[in-house]
Order: C-alpha cells, then structure tokens, then sequence
C-alpha cells in the first residue's frame, strides 16, 4: 500500500486523484532548473556585464516612468544636460554586447520595458561614457495600423537591434518634435 493513499485513491470513481490536482515535483524540478540555468547565465557574466546589467534592471523602470511623466523630448533634453565626456571609442561588437544585456535586462526587470524605453536608456548610458549615439525612431503601416519602432546606433549601426532593422521601420531622417503630430 503506498505511503500516502490519499494522493493517488480516487475520492470518486468519476474523479481524477487528487495527485492531478496539486503540483506535480517534477514541474517545480524544471522551474529550479531554469532558474539555476539563468543564476549560471548570469554568473558566466563578467564583473562589468554585471554591473552593466543589474544597472539596467534597476533603472529600466525609472526612465518607463520618466517617460510617462515628462514625455521623450522633455526627458531627452533632462538626459544629455551635461555634455558628452571625452572617451575611447569602443568596438561595434563591445556596444552591441552592451545593447544584448540591456535588451536582456528588460525581461527581468519590474513594469514594462519597450523599445523606446530601453533605447533611451541604452543611449543614456552610452553617452554617459563618452559614446556619441542616436535614438532612433521607425515607422511603418502594418494592414490598417501604424506599428513603430525605436533603437540606437552608433556610426550608423544599430547596437540593440538587428542590422537591417532601419529597412522594416524606415527611420525618420531628423530629430521627430512631438509638433509635427499636433492638430493644427
């Protein structure tokens, strides 16, 4: 007879036994594992990734509400006060590796983090580092609807998007004012 009987005797011939109805183990296995996996992912990191992701966790969701309050052009223009410091120009493939862990970084941090959100703050901190970059904003119709899209390049090259991103969205040529899109 096994140990717990309750688990696995029907209470109704009718019924499942109760041991389809509370959490398997083997599901609360695979959920250690995956978490496991990710501590492995983030530990494989080096110190700098780190800093560079656990920094946009924690501000990822202060530039969403930045946004919100201020709106882009007000918060773009509260952002780059300071003028750019002097720095080494990093390699394309280093930025884009600082694009990855932002991107990353937006699906482990609180509320939500869209393209607009991450690109700002990504150019925020590139530019902190002596990084000159654009944010960039495309545009397209998809069916009845206009779908929109943002991202950063450096030189030219995207750093937290795909390379041919800019032929799905075609990007504005200049700096977009909230103006153009008043009633008149």
């Amino acid at each position: 007879m096994p140990a717990r009987p309750w688990l696995t005797t029907p209470i109704h011939p009718d019924l499942p036994s109760p041991r389809h109805i509370i959490p398997s183990l083997p599901r609360t296995h695979r959920s250690m594992q995956h978490l496991s996996h990710k501590f492995q992912q983030f530990l494989a990191l080096t110190a700098p990734e780190r800093r560079t992701f656990l920094a946009a966790m924690a501000l990822l969701p202060l530039f969403w509400i930045g946004l919100r309050a201020l709106g882009l052009q007000r918060l773009q223009a509260w952002l780059q006060r300071k003028p750019l410091p002097v720095a080494n120009p990093l390699p394309t493939d280093e930025l884009q590796r600082i694009g990855q862990l932002v991107n990353s970084a937006t699906h482990h941090t609180l509320g939500p983090a869209n393209c607009l959100t991450r690109s700002l703050y990504l150019w925020w901190w590139l530019r902190r580092r002596g990084v000159d970059s654009q944010v960039r904003i495309g545009v397209r119709i998809a069916g009845s609807t206009l779908e929109a899209h943002a991202w950063v390049e450096h030189a030219g090259v995207p750093i937290n998007d795909r390379n041919d991103v800019s032929t799905d969205f075609p990007p504005f040529a200049e700096h977009v004012s909230p103006k153009l899109f008043t009633a008149p």
